[in-house]
């Protein structure tokens, strides 16, 4: 944070003392490009505008002075408008005081001196011209010249900067390029009040340091940081250029050896049908991989040896344009390549390859998409259970109480059951009952047991305690008599 001495607040400003000439030729030098705009109103509220060449608006400036008086903040070649931009000038606030909050000064002294002590909070210059405008006050950051182009950046520092003066009245429709301000010295005829400038450095700054200045206070990253990160990101949008993990050049490699396989595996000529476009496609991955001197040779050296019923001049045209391909710049996608780029799938289906065709000959990239896909679900089970995680099978066995309902055979609730787990009173749930748990025996009716094997707590498959379970009795409201009858309450460990 920039700190200031006391004596800087009580030391008056040599911007006091300018007058409306020496005003406009500091806003805008006599060697400056462009033209300004003095414009008056009268006491009919009639505009009058008019542009004028840099020396003779601060000659003629005095005759702006008897109403409304305004300067354009930039010059202009020609009419006022933004389509006719010479130069950037400056940044600006217009403070309106109707915009003040409830309670806040409206006296220009101790509302400027609330101006300059936000500015010293945000760490922000203070501006080269602050001028008292009858009903307000005008701030302006005179720059060094900035030609028309800067505009899209001229404005979001604009903007920025007003809406951090939002809390002291900054008005929010004062942000155009176009727009005029208050020449010192002029009649305000709402309040009428003489503007007269009370501040002010008379400093001009570089656009592209206080923009940055400006940006920092309102929390945005400065321009630099902005630069950087779309460095990064265009760094990782040329990372994630190339497909599979391999680069296109890899690629196409595999898809050579994929043809190769093919070609092996028919004997060692391509099959009627398929020989052009073979040929076209093994001629598409040197143009890849290979340099456009050495392809037509290479072309017709397989040709010869593969499809031998193609005649010279379709080999030719093949080799030809495949030649013609692997001399234009190379990229990692076909919008930024003059080659021909064919997926595995493509090959594929131009070649009729099969799904279980490309298993059985261990093709890399020739293959349709069910067969990537499952071959990519495999390799995804793998990394899964290299890195240690459980089958779906497994994790429902192991995770599997909610759709078992273990405590119903325990003859607890589920809460309870839950309640011993946590507690180490039940070591393992029960497991889900199979075919093989089950022992065969007698007919129950004849003094034997069917029963599964209990591997729950308290539940053994003896002979004493294999009577099945009862279904529990109904409560019903007790009688006269056997409330009378009823001597005691048995014991909780009988009644469990």
């Amino acid at each position: 944070m920039r700190h200031y001495e006391k004596t800087h607040f009580d030391t008056a400003s040599q911007a006091t003392t300018l007058t409306p000439g020496d005003y406009v030729r500091l806003l805008h030098p006599e060697e400056a490009i462009g033209k300004t705009t003095l414009m008056s109103k009268d006491g009919s509220d009639q505009v009058h505008s008019k542009t004028y060449d840099l020396a003779t608006a601060s000659a003629l400036v005095d005759n702006f002075l008897d109403g409304d008086g305004y300067i354009s903040l930039h010059r202009f070649h020609g009419a006022r408008r933004v389509g006719r931009l010479a130069a950037l000038n400056g940044l600006f606030l217009d403070l309106d005081a109707d915009r003040l909050p409830v309670g806040a000064t409206r006296a220009a002294g101790p509302w400027s001196l609330d101006v300059l002590m936000r500015l010293v909070s945000m760490n922000l210059p203070e501006p080269t011209v602050l001028m008292s405008t009858g009903r307000g006050l005008a701030a302006i950051w005179l720059l060094d010249p900035l030609p028309p182009q800067a505009l899209p950046r001229w404005q979001p520092a604009q903007n920025a900067l007003i809406d951090l003066f939002r809390c002291l009245g900054a008005d929010p429709s004062c942000r155009d390029a176009a727009r005029v301000t208050r020449l010192p010295g002029s009649l305000n005829s709402k309040s009428r009040t003489i503007a007269t400038i009370i501040g002010g450095t008379l400093e001009r700054f570089g656009f592209d340091k206080l923009a940055d200045e400006i940006y920092i206070a309102a929390g945005r990253p400065t321009r630099e940081e902005l630069h950087l990160h779309q460095e990064r990101k265009k760094g990782r949008v040329e990372r994630k250029a190339h497909s599979g993990g391999l680069t296109v050049s890899g690629r196409f490699q595999a898809i050579a050896r994929d043809l190769e396989r093919l070609l092996l595996s028919w004997g060692g000529q391509v099959p009627v049908g398929f020989r052009n476009t073979w040929l076209h496609l093994y001629a598409t991955c040197l143009s890849h991989t290979s340099d456009e001197r050495k392809i037509p040779g290479l072309v017709e050296t397989m040709a010869a040896q593969a499809t031998p019923g193609l005649t010279l001049s379709e080999v030719a045209g093949i080799a030809k344009i495949a030649a013609r391909h692997a001399s234009l710049p190379s990229g990692c996608t076909p919008l930024t390549d003059g080659r021909y780029h064919y997926s595995g799938a493509t090959v594929a289906e131009l070649l009729d390859v099969t799904a279980a065709g490309a298993r059985a000959l261990g093709l890399e990239q020739v293959m349709p998409k069910e067969e990537r896909a499952k071959r990519k679900a495999e390799r995804e089970r793998l990394r899964r259970r290299t890195a240690g995680v459980m089958s779906r099978q497994e994790w429902l066995q192991k995770n599997s109480q909610e759709r078992q309902k273990p405590w119903i055979e325990l003859g607890i609730s589920r809460s309870t059951f839950y309640r011993r787990l946590r507690a180490g009173q039940i070591v393992e749930p029960p497991k889900p009952t199979t075919a093989t748990e089950v022992e065969t025996g007698p007919c129950p009716q004849q003094g034997g047991s069917a029963l599964p094997k209990a591997s729950a707590e308290r539940h053994s498959p003896s002979a004493k305690d294999c009577t099945p379970t009862k279904r529990p009795r109904r409560r019903t409201q007790p009688t006269e008599t056997t409330r009378k009858g009823r001597t005691a309450a048995p014991p909780r460990e009988w009644a469990e």
